[in-house]
């Protein structure tokens, strides 16, 4: 075989093997069987076991569409940018003021603290947000000191959400918007009118978003509260989405 003949043959055989790779078929997995670069990550990240964890791990519907990783000891190396959403268990007032204040002295504030700077979804879990049961105890200055801590986390992109909810606030099968229109937010406008409002009044320096609930539960239209009774963030959003109004004096 002479030159010319050995340089066709390798070029013919180059290029056949260019069309195979070509040809060949996305898996959605690398060689070694690892999850798709393409699934975006789901770090559930805890002071300590939760079983918060557990219940992710064990949702189909989040397996499906993510890679999950839980953290349940911070001082392990976790690849933040691997992650698009981060749910934080466990949220005492100690992490909230930190994380607040910038103050990330922990494996755990640090790693939520940097993924919020990332501009990462972060999710917080209502029935773990330590805060939220001293509602009817602490001193209304207090609890509003500390209140604001958790609107400025609000404010800064963080969601927070009942466990019941979260998995379709993390998936987006059911965003929250759709389900506005069912509410009867335009109802307290005609009751002035047709007399049909009802009135609860209650008697708390702190209202929160269960209050709410349970007002709307028994149809209440409008809430009058004392002049100096704190409204949480949640309560005011619950309001506006039941259409309840809120007074207060």
């Amino acid at each position: 075989m002479d030159q010319s003949m050995l340089i066709d043959e390798i070029l013919a055989r180059v290029a056949a093997k260019l069309a195979a790779a070509e040809d060949a078929p996305v898996t959605g997995e690398d060689p070694a069987g690892e999850p798709s670069a393409e699934k975006p990550g789901l770090l559930v990240l805890c002071q300590t076991e939760d079983q918060c964890c557990c219940q992710m791990l064990s949702s189909c519907a989040l397996k499906e569409r993510f890679n999950i990783t839980c953290v349940c000891r911070p001082e392990e190396t976790v690849d933040l940018s691997a992650q698009s959403c981060v749910v934080l268990c466990q949220l005492t007032n100690d992490v909230l003021s930190k994380l607040a204040l910038g103050i990330c002295d922990t494996p755990y504030a640090r790693l939520a603290s940097q993924a919020i700077l990332m501009g990462k979804r972060v999710y917080v879990l209502t029935e773990q947000v330590e805060l939220y049961r001293y509602a009817t105890t602490a001193p209304a200055p207090y609890y509003a000191a500390l209140e604001a801590h958790l609107n400025l986390l609000t404010a800064s992109g963080v969601v927070i959400c009942s466990q019941s909810n979260l998995e379709l606030a993390l998936t987006g099968d059911a965003a929250p918007a759709a389900k506005q229109p069912e509410c009867p937010a335009p109802a307290p406008d005609p009751a002035p009118c047709g007399g049909a409002e009802k009135v609860l009044e209650l008697n708390k320096r702190v209202l929160t978003e269960r209050d709410v609930s349970n007002a709307a539960a028994d149809k209440v239209t409008c809430i009058r509260l004392p002049a100096k009774c704190i409204l949480t963030a949640l309560a005011k959003d619950c309001a506006k989405d039941r259409g309840i109004r809120l007074e207060l004096g």
